[in-house]
């Protein structure tokens, strides 16, 4: 049903959606705020998704198949440099994101994961994600040469999650801090290079 209305009014219900999901956690999101905002009736809701976590991982799916479409591009003019790699994608989603609320999303989406529904964000989010990469490679250092890291698999893996949550806290710091691009850019640096330095150099 969603996907057989109008595209201006779908599209006005999903800036809806997206601005209560960005503003407040998961649990006080308001169906009654949303069909409010997006000038709809609760029974329209209800044809289009069957209730709110519905919903709010249609969002994030769309989100995130958005991102994975140039962090592929990404990698590659990275060369396969991890590091690097993430230090250009906080580039790009900076300039990509920082106008849409988008990482105010990613957090509440790592609470909803978390407190809600006590998940963790290894198997929910960094798994599947190493995967899209992966274009059916199983191999995974293949792909990311952790073990050139002197890493395992799983301490790659405990790596990224790390990193994803180093990434989505410097992005919510200079949301409210209002930290300049160049100030965000430099204050993620200096965080990921703890990682890949080491504090004791």
């Amino acid at each position: 049903m969603f996907f057989n209305i109008n595209e201006d009014k779908r599209k006005m219900f999903l800036e809806a959606a997206i601005s209560e999901f960005t503003e407040k956690p998961f649990n006080e999101v308001s169906v009654n705020t949303i069909v409010k905002k997006a000038k709809i009736s609760r029974g329209s809701f209800y044809t289009y998704f069957e209730n709110l976590e519905a919903l709010f991982n249609y969002l994030m799916d769309t989100v995130k198949k958005e991102r994975f479409s140039y962090a592929r591009e990404l990698m590659k003019k990275a060369d396969y440099d991890y590091f690097q790699f993430v230090r250009d994608l906080f580039v790009y989603d900076f300039d990509a994101f920082s106008q849409k609320g988008t990482y105010s999303l990613f957090r509440n989406y790592i609470h909803y994961i978390q407190e809600i529904k006590k998940g963790s964000l290894k198997n929910t989010i960094i798994k599947d994600s190493l995967l899209e990469f992966m274009n059916n490679n199983d191999d995974l250092n293949a792909v990311f040469h952790y073990e050139e890291m002197n890493l395992s698999k799983e301490d790659f893996i405990d790596t990224v999650e790390v990193i994803l949550i180093i990434m989505v806290n410097t992005f919510i710091t200079s949301e409210n801090e209002k930290l300049t691009k160049d100030v965000a850019i430099n204050l993620f640096y200096k965080r990921l290079s703890y990682l890949e330095n080491g504090i004791r150099k």
